[in-house]
């Protein structure tokens, strides 16, 4: 009876934890028009297959945590935004001053989803040390955020043509599975991305009317 008794509580451990609402952070990256990886994707572009063979693709542990690499470290480019769009239908050039904000350092975004509440945020933090430790990231890089500078371009924009200030740069991205273990259980679980901003410029792009 003890032991149907000791079970019980186990399992109902397991539904509460199992049960909790998706929990995510620092998803700004999202907001990108546009991220071409050299490799893999961006967790959002997983499909469900994609995402069940992960979630398979270790052995289950009797205690403890498993955090499962799928991409590391992949170079990517990527396009921010349009800041300006600038049309000339005249005969003669035109010259506009465009002011437009760019990031001037690293910035690194985390974002995790799965069975942690927002309630947990001591835990994730200690998920981003402990995957940080594990792909080479000095976690006190994590907490910092990119400063933001205003410039200004001037641009001639010649006749019958459209300009584009389009922001770009290149970034890296790390992400994959983190599995909390307790009797041969997954008690805990969800899908985690590390996004570090390296650069950002503004390009000038010319198309014809």
């Amino acid at each position: 009876m003890k032991k149907i008794k000791i079970f019980g509580i186990i399992f109902l451990f397991i539904f509460i934890f199992n049960s909790i609402d998706l929990y995510a952070e620092d998803q700004d990256y999202l907001t990108y028009q546009e991220i071409i990886m050299s490799s893999g994707k961006l967790i959002k572009n997983y499909t469900e297959e994609e995402i069940n063979s992960l979630m398979h693709s270790q052995t289950y542990k009797a205690h403890g945590e498993i955090i499962t690499i799928d991409n590391q470290n992949v170079q990517a480019s990527y396009i921010s935004r349009v800041t300006e769009l600038m049309e000339n239908s005249s005969s003669s050039s035109i010259v506009y001053d465009v002011s437009y904000q760019v990031e001037t350092s690293m910035k690194v975004s985390f974002s995790f989803s799965g069975t942690f509440s927002a309630e947990a945020s001591g835990k994730i933090g200690a998920i981003k040390s402990e995957v940080s430790a594990k792909i080479g990231i000095d976690y006190s890089t994590m907490e910092t955020r990119s400063e933001k500078e205003n410039r200004v371009l001037k641009v001639n924009v010649d006749p019958n043509s459209q300009y584009m200030v389009v922001i770009k740069g290149n970034l890296t991205v790390t992400n994959g599975l983190y599995e909390l273990y307790l009797f041969f259980v997954r008690i805990r679980y969800g899908l985690f991305e590390i996004v570090t901003l390296q650069s950002q410029y503004a390009a000038l792009e010319k198309r014809s009317l």
